[in-house]
């Protein structure tokens, strides 16, 4: 089994933030926009807008540039955190498309924003298994898988048939990206 790689789930968490999100989408949009210019947009205060810009920067999906006294952020993923291009790629994707609310973004980063749920969502990608099984894969105890399997269950990742539990098919383009990252 191939090591996770923390990055995806740390990025994960960062997308689950609506304001993040809604300033990551302005820059997809309009990139060059000040820092001042996004906090407007999504009526945020400037501090909280930079802190959050520099939240989705630390995961690699934007880099920073100074613009004389003004600070922009641009959709150019960091060349060396794997999951940022694909992430990009597919952030962008969603909000062209019909799947472009924030809502399902978040919902479904939340599923993996967790180291031991990526290793939930790996094992069950190689197919069905029984809690037992994925108790042991993922090394964890019954009651703690339990409440993992349930958040993914509640975000859209997993779905029980009988006894075993099924990695549900990607029908969301970070989704998609998200499993071919794992």
């Amino acid at each position: 089994m191939r090591q996770l790689n923390p990055t995806l789930w740390r990025t994960c968490r960062a997308l689950t933030g609506r304001t993040r999100l809604g300033l990551l989408r302005q820059v997809l949009e309009q990139p060059g926009l000040n820092v001042s210019q996004l906090a407007e947009r999504l009526k945020t205060g400037i501090s909280d807008a930079s802190q959050e810009l520099r939240r989705l920067q630390s995961r690699g999906l934007l880099r920073r540039s100074c613009r004389g006294a003004s600070v922009v952020y641009l959709p150019l993923p960091d060349p060396q955190v794997p999951s940022a291009a694909p992430l990009l790629k597919a952030l962008q994707a969603a909000w062209n498309g019909t799947c472009g609310g924030y809502e399902e973004i978040a919902l479904l980063a939340k599923g993996l924003a967790c180291e031991r749920r990526v290793s939930v969502v790996r094992a069950l990608s190689q197919g069905p298994k029984i809690a037992a099984e994925l108790s042991d894969l993922v090394r964890t105890g019954p009651d703690s898988l339990k409440k993992h399997l349930r958040i993914l269950r509640e975000t859209g990742w997993v779905v029980k048939a009988g006894k075993s539990f099924v990695l549900r098919p990607a029908s969301h383009p970070v989704q998609t990206a998200l499993l071919n990252l794992l």
